[in-house]
């Protein structure tokens, strides 16, 4: 059983926003239901729940408890669901005033049981066992509920009179239009990337090796950001190509006309910042300069075409065009996506898409080249950069110049 709490601090003293940021998202989240004809949309996901109230835990990759729920009904203020353990963190993060308590939450007959109270939670803000429930789930962006299967078959058997509705969409279109505070966050976190490739440039030194360079450049990223994940690092000598991993191979040396791919991921409040990039090992030749200048002439062609009402499909068969026209072609069906709290977020910046570009969307902008040499290293071009889609156009976010192609000297 549950308890209903009150709060004992009226305001929350580490809220990673302000409350009329907190009221501005579920008032959006309230109109898209509305468009919808939801009763309530009921969400378990980490991020969204992050999002949408400031409630941050590491418990949740864990499935040992449940460490939150948050049920936001159309004509009533949200309320939110979490062991008996984590009241403090709904106090000292969220402006959630509906606290409802488990008690005993690692009993497994409790931890089982979360989903009828999760259920009896539902039917009381619904005032009936009917109505549209709206759901992690849906097309747009894969959204997905991080919970054991039975718990969420256990849910929708609790309300089985109850009309349950994928909501993805209606959480993404809140979610993809960022506030002046989630810009700046992003453009915190893409500034630690360009610090973080400006002291590389200016400490490398050969005989580093793949995983040399990703370590020192996560330890850089900490210095300049809240927090960061493993880089993406690969260099051309892997016998296997493998795209987006991180380096942790110990033999895997960096050699004079080698080439790095690298792709820095530092967090600011939980935003991802990227500036990708890749670098010639050494002088780099004529031709291996031509490549990366087609590939940026791409993002640059991308950028010139965002803003509000283009359709993203548009957007990547310009890339495509570009590129084309400079002999080469692009190795991914994406040409970018949405970014914010998920490092890849809607709308996507792919073949055929229709999704529309809408004032104040940050999108990242990617090209990249793939090929194999006649040593079979894999050599990469091209990079990532992120905009703010602005009324008429879009503003680039900090990025390392496209000038700086190599490492060493």
């Amino acid at each position: 059983m549950l308890n209903k709490v009150e709060r004992m601090y009226a305001r929350p003293p580490y809220a990673p926003f302000p409350r009329p940021e907190f009221e501005d998202r579920i008032r959006r989240l309230k109109e898209e239901m509305v468009k919808a004809e939801l009763d309530v949309v009921v969400m378990w996901g980490e991020n969204n729940i992050r999002y949408f109230t400031g409630f941050l835990t590491n418990h949740f990759p864990p499935v040992t408890v449940c460490p939150g729920v948050l049920i936001v009904a159309v004509d009533k203020e949200p309320t939110m669901i979490v062991p008996n353990f984590f009241m403090g963190v709904v106090e000292g993060f969220t402006f959630i005033n509906d606290i409802r308590i488990q008690h005993n939450p690692h009993v497994t007959e409790n931890l089982r049981g979360m989903p009828k109270d999760v259920a009896d939670v539902t039917k009381e803000l619904m005032g009936s066992s009917k109505g549209r429930i709206g759901v992690e789930g849906g097309i747009k962006g894969g959204m997905t509920i991080p919970r054991p299967l039975n718990d969420i078959d256990e849910f929708r058997a609790e309300l089985s009179e109850a009309e349950f509705v994928y909501a993805a969409d209606q959480i993404w279109n809140v979610r993809m239009i960022k506030s002046l505070l989630e810009v700046e966050a992003l453009k915190i976190a893409c500034q630690a990337d360009v610090k973080a490739f400006h002291d590389l440039i200016g400490d490398f030194e050969w005989g580093w090796t793949e995983k040399d360079v990703g370590l020192y450049v996560r330890k850089k990223l900490l210095d300049y950001a809240d927090e960061c994940l493993p880089n993406l690092t690969m260099a051309s000598r892997r016998e296997v190509f493998m795209a987006d991993i991180p380096a942790w191979d110990e033999g895997i040396p960096l050699m004079p006309g080698d080439r790095l791919v690298l792709e820095p991921l530092p967090q600011v409040k939980g935003y991802w910042g990227s500036s990708g990039r890749t670098f010639h090992m050494g002088p780099a030749p004529e031709e291996e300069i031509r490549k990366q200048q087609v590939l940026d002439r791409g993002r640059q062609i991308a950028a010139e075409m965002t803003k509000p009402g283009v359709k993203t499909g548009d957007i990547m068969d310009a890339i495509n065009d570009t590129l084309q026209e400079g002999g080469l072609e692009c190795s991914l069906d994406q040409g970018g996506h949405g970014v914010g709290i998920d490092g890849q977020e809607p709308p996507a910046i792919a073949l055929g898409e229709t999704f529309e570009v809408e004032e104040n969307m940050v999108l990242a902008l990617e090209c990249w080249f793939f090929e194999t040499d006649d040593n079979g290293h894999h050599r990469v071009y091209g990079g990532e950069d992120y905009v703010h889609v602005t009324s008429d156009g879009c503003d680039p976010l900090p990025t390392l110049s496209t000038d700086i192609m190599t490492l060493g000297k």
